[in-house]
């Protein structure tokens, strides 16, 4: 809900020549919660510095961040961040110190923390919705009054709501969002037009075209070509075997982005929701039951399923479905993180490079495809997850404070469409509606189809994530494996709930 805008921007590049004010250790009260919060010390040192307009004057102020970015994300990040240096340069400069995967970053920072706080990072690059959780170990500053005192406002209307909430504690705001991102699915578009069919806009279509694919390839009549090992170019056409099912959007939970995005969205486009408004688990209802049955019967249809087809091999938890059936064509869809899509560009680009590359390929967003009723309002939702910017309480300089503010300001409102790129949609709709993002030719090929980013909705703010989280994803993974198909969902949820329940109350 919020946009960071600079109020003061006169001279930024002159400060340092500016005539300055010293400051005093330990400020006075003040509000830190925003709209009327709380109102507690500052802590830290005060040697904030000040020109004549009021502005604070930063002096090679050094910043050190820990971020959940590896990969080609990592070096597209580090890439943006130069471009702050490069403007910054003499005032703040940053330095991402690690560049790791988040659990590991958790427990580097739990250590780091409790035997090396000297060492801790000043800012944390992590996910948005735990911020609560790093709130209630202990890790955390509020950022509202380094955000006023830098220079700054917060517009609420601009941020995607449920990034802005998921930061909030306690009337507080701990973390800038910067992006949010999800599961897309990517479609062999060649394969749907040499076999007359149409890319699926709703789960009964997504549905028809499937069903209609499998037919098709067990009557020896679906056209297929990809990788294979027939010795067949991979451009050739040539038909799919009928000595084997052909499942069309093959699906495991060992997927990442099953346990980690499709689980929830499916029953979040049916009306489920998984937290509380109280930050407690709210996974024991019908619309849930609903929307797992709809997951379940993907892999093993039922009297419940839409389908009476399997649209994917029920593979287990274990095994992770890969890019594989998708290059060979046998599969017309693919679930997989935006992130990875340049992957499948350059793949096309490259071995259909005489006949249309990637356009045989293209991305749609998960909204509408896998809901009941695709009138409802949650029909078009999409569960996903956000980055956001929080500030390490080890940071004790008030200067410091303001400078990461700085700088996470500057990356909410300039990181675009580099970071969009990367499959990272921007938490500020005045960012996702801009011309330069608009009219990059990226938008056009492959962002723009994956669907707006109000669509998408996070984890909402509560201390018991992780506990609710893993509770959740086991209603999730037996809800699709084999070995529990005679177990009723309603009777998989409930239990994963009270189990959950009972997890918080040991917790607590």
């Amino acid at each position: 809900m919020q946009k960071i805008k600079k109020l003061l921007m006169l001279g930024v590049f002159a400060v340092l020549a500016l005539t300055a004010c010293g400051g005093n250790n330990d400020g006075p009260s003040v509000s830190t919660g925003g709209n009327g919060g709380t109102t507690e010390p500052v802590t830290g040192t005060n040697d904030i510095q000040k020109d004549e307009n009021g502005s604070v004057i930063y002096d090679n102020v050094e910043i050190k961040v820990w971020s959940v970015t590896t990969g080609p994300d990592a070096q597209t990040q580090d890439e943006i961040i130069a471009k702050f240096n490069e403007m910054y340069e003499g005032m703040i400069h940053v330095t991402v110190d690690q560049h790791i995967s988040r659990y590991d970053l958790e427990q580097m920072l739990t250590s780091t923390i409790e035997f090396n706080p000297e060492l801790a990072p000043d800012i944390l690059f992590s996910h948005g919705a735990r911020a609560a959780e790093y709130v209630d170990r202990g890790w955390l500053l509020p950022q509202d009054h380094w955000i006023e005192e830098a220079g700054l406002v917060v517009d609420e209307a601009d941020y995607v709501e449920s990034l802005l909430d998921s930061v909030q504690v306690d009337g507080k705001l701990y973390g800038l969002p910067q992006d949010v991102h999800s599961a897309m699915v990517v479609v062999r578009k060649d394969i749907l037009e040499r076999n007359n069919l149409k890319i699926p806009t709703n789960y009964a279509e997504l549905v028809e075209v499937c069903e209609a694919a499998t037919r098709l390839a067990s009557e020896g009549n679906l056209w297929i070509r990809g990788q294979n090992s027939e010795d067949i170019l991979r451009t050739e056409w040539r038909k799919a075997r009928t000595s084997e099912t052909y499942y069309p959007f093959p699906l495991s939970y060992g997927d990442m982005w099953v346990h980690e995005f499709l689980g929830y969205t499916i029953p979040v486009q049916n009306g489920a929701s998984i937290v509380d408004e109280e930050g407690m688990p709210a996974f024991n209802s019908d619309e849930m039951v609903k929307g797992l049955e709809v997951l379940r019967g993907i892999v093993s249809p039922n009297s419940t399923s839409l389908n009476t087809l399997p649209l994917s091999l029920n593979y287990g938890s274990d095994y992770d479905v890969g890019n594989a059936p998708f290059s060979a064509g046998n599969a017309i869809f693919k679930l997989q993180g935006p992130w990875e899509h340049p992957n499948n560009i350059k793949e096309f680009d490259t071995y259909y490079e005489l006949d249309g590359g990637s356009d045989n390929i293209t991305v749609i967003p998960c909204s509408n495809l896998f809901a009941l009723d695709n009138t409802k309002d949650s029909a078009s939702k999409i569960k996903g997850e956000g980055h956001a910017f929080m500030m390490m309480k080890t940071v004790d300089s008030h200067t410091k404070r303001c400078a990461a503010m700085v700088f996470a300001d500057w990356m909410v409102q300039n990181a675009g469409i580099d970071w969009a790129k990367r499959g990272h949609l921007p938490s500020l709709k005045s960012v996702e509606q801009s011309n330069d993002y608009r009219t990059a030719p990226e938008y056009e090929q492959y962002i723009k189809n994956l669907g707006s980013c109000e669509d998408y909705v996070v984890f909402p703010s509560t201390k018991y994530y992780s506990i609710i989280d893993a509770g959740f994803k086991s209603a999730v993974e037996r809800s699709m494996l084999e070995r529990y198909l005679s177990t009723p969902v309603k009777d998989i949820v409930e239990e994963a709930y009270y189990n959950t329940m009972d997890d918080i109350e040991l917790w607590s």
